[in-house]
């Protein structure tokens, strides 16, 4: 049974994707087996990781990491179907131009269906996942949000019947910080910050959930270290060496801790994650 659910998120660009599979990486070394599932509708780890295809269904990476892309379409119909037993009866209620038409326009709905999905296995709702973490390569900062509201917001809206008990149910395991947590990714440029600051503290005051946050792409250079280059070259570095004393000094008189990333320059998948894993010791 899934124990935990690790969200990992940022602003566009950041290098999320890139974290979500280190921290799979991460935990499976702790003799667990871990899903890393994207819900982008291209996938990032087909190419990254060089595997054939990956689908709704699980792909294999390693002995104990699979990965998987998850679309809310996907998510509703295994659900349906796991209810309703008969696919042709699931083609008669969902695959009708009506109700893909609802479906699509209804607020917050594929936002539910993919957290049914994350939470199903601890409430016991849809196909079991024989997975102990799973770690989701989820929206950016924006969108990340309205998909954590939207089990209460539908909650409130329909509060009798199956639909508002099941979203009660799922609202209650992503602000249950023993099963949700979530991981920021920044870089050290002005509005990823930002970005980061707005959810962080949306996070911890709506939810009371308090993610970790990660500076990453860190040079972590100092003025002395470009003594040695060209003009053009101390110039950007020293833009750059400014811009992560102000991203660590804002963080820190926010009082957020932080997880330092350094620039990996090499293109290799395997060399990137080895190089980053040492940074996640601690993460649990």
């Amino acid at each position: 049974m899934v124990k935990k659910a690790h969200f990992v998120t940022g602003k566009g660009g950041v290098g999320k994707s890139l974290v979500a599979a280190v921290l799979a990486r991460h935990f499976s070394q702790k003799n667990q087996q871990i899903l890393l599932a994207e819900l982008s509708e291209f996938s990032f780890y087909k190419d990254f990781l060089n595997l054939p295809e990956i689908h709704y269904l699980p792909t294999k990476w390693t002995d104990k990491v699979d990965v998987s892309q998850w679309s809310a379409n996907d998510c509703l119909r295994e659900y349906a179907l796991h209810l309703l037993k008969i696919e042709k009866l699931y083609e008669l209620f969902f695959e009708n131009p009506v109700t893909r038409s609802l479906v699509q326009v209804a607020p917050g709905l594929q936002e539910l269906a993919i957290l049914g999905k994350v939470t199903s296995s601890p409430r016991r709702h849809g196909p079991p996942m024989n997975y102990d973490q799973l770690v989701i390569d989820a929206f950016a900062t924006g969108h990340f949000l309205s998909l954590l509201q939207a089990p209460r917001a539908m909650a409130e809206t329909i509060p009798f019947g199956p639909m508002g008990e099941q979203s009660r149910s799922i609202d209650r395991y992503i602000r249950d910080p023993q099963f949700t947590e979530v991981h920021v990714v920044s870089l050290c440029e002005d509005l990823p910050i930002t970005e980061t600051l707005e959810l962080y503290f949306g996070l911890q005051n709506n939810f009371q959930i308090r993610p970790r946050v990660y500076l990453n792409k860190l040079f972590n250079l100092t003025k002395n270290d470009l003594a040695s280059l060209d003009t053009q070259a101390q110039d950007y570095l020293s833009a750059e060496i400014e811009a992560e004393q102000r991203a660590k000094i804002t963080l820190q008189k926010n009082g957020i801790k932080f997880i330092e990333l350094p620039l990996v320059t090499s293109l290799n998948t395997e060399t990137i994650l080895t190089t980053l894993l040492p940074q996640m010791q601690g993460v649990e």
